[in-house]
């Protein structure tokens, strides 16, 4: 492999090197009025230079590292490019290649791609994705040279308890609820119509100008009697969603690849 040429030296940069100690620098005149006349000493100049040296030497190699790219000092323009790729470069590295990232607001970010709904990528286009979630997210619509990404409409993350369950989609769900009552007496006395010590979300109603709640019944009344459930009468999140939904903050999602 070539090695990459860095026109950028450092310079001055030995424990001997000729440059006025920065306890003396720091407090020197002429560097914050600059040279203005007389005779300018070497070590005062080498310390001028060599902090613009060393500067311009960290920068350079910087963007040899990162893009492993030659670096020369007579091309200011591609020197400024360098640098701006070197980082971008950098900062995606800092984004591992398949994570999510979320934000409140509709944004574009070059390197990412939205992932909302989900969908199907080329797999040489984006080859590196692809190398990361393989055919995890492949439906029925997925083509052979294509690749599956993460539906995340109306979706929360929920961290997984096994390496099976990483990646899986779970359905919305709500647990059962649970109510009981008791209704006539043994001897079946229907001069009382003994509905009493209801529970949970259920409740006596009756066809009729009267309403019965719990633990309420009346005698030699006319009218039907019936035993009623509506979960709302326990919570108002109950009838509130047609799914299982909690408070979120719904946003834009995308895929770093």
């Amino acid at each position: 492999m070539a090695t990459t040429i860095n026109e950028f030296l450092p310079f001055a940069d030995k424990s001997n090197a000729n440059l006025i100690p920065y306890a003396e620098w720091v407090d020197a005149a002429k560097r914050l009025t600059g040279f203005v006349s007389g005779i300018a000493k070497s070590s005062e100049m080498n310390r001028v230079f060599a902090q613009g040296a060393q500067a311009g030497y960290a920068i350079a190699k910087f963007i040899e590292r990162t893009l492993s790219e030659d670096v020369y000092v007579a091309d200011g323009e591609r020197l400024a490019d360098q640098f701006y790729r070197a980082i971008v470069q950098m900062s995606y590295r800092a984004t591992p290649i398949g994570c999510i990232l979320t934000f409140p607001v509709h944004v574009e970010i070059d390197g990412y791609v939205a992932t909302n709904n989900g969908g199907n990528l080329s797999q040489t286009t984006y080859d590196q994705l692809y190398a990361v979630y393989g055919t995890k997210f492949n439906t029925s619509s997925t083509l052979a040279n294509q690749f599956g990404i993460p539906d995340m409409a109306h979706r929360v993350f929920e961290a997984a308890a096994t390496l099976e369950e990483i990646g899986c989609y779970i359905a919305a769900g709500l647990p059962n609820i649970l109510s009981s009552g008791r209704g006539f007496d043994d001897q079946f006395d229907i001069s009382q119509y003994g509905f009493h010590d209801l529970t949970g979300a259920m409740f006596i109603s009756r066809t009729g100008p009267r309403k019965y709640d719990r633990d309420m019944y009346e005698s030699h009344t006319s009218g039907s009697l019936s035993w009623t459930f509506d979960a709302s009468r326990n919570s108002a999140l109950y009838g509130a969603s047609t799914t299982n939904q909690p408070a979120a903050l719904q946003v834009y999602c995308l895929i770093r690849y």
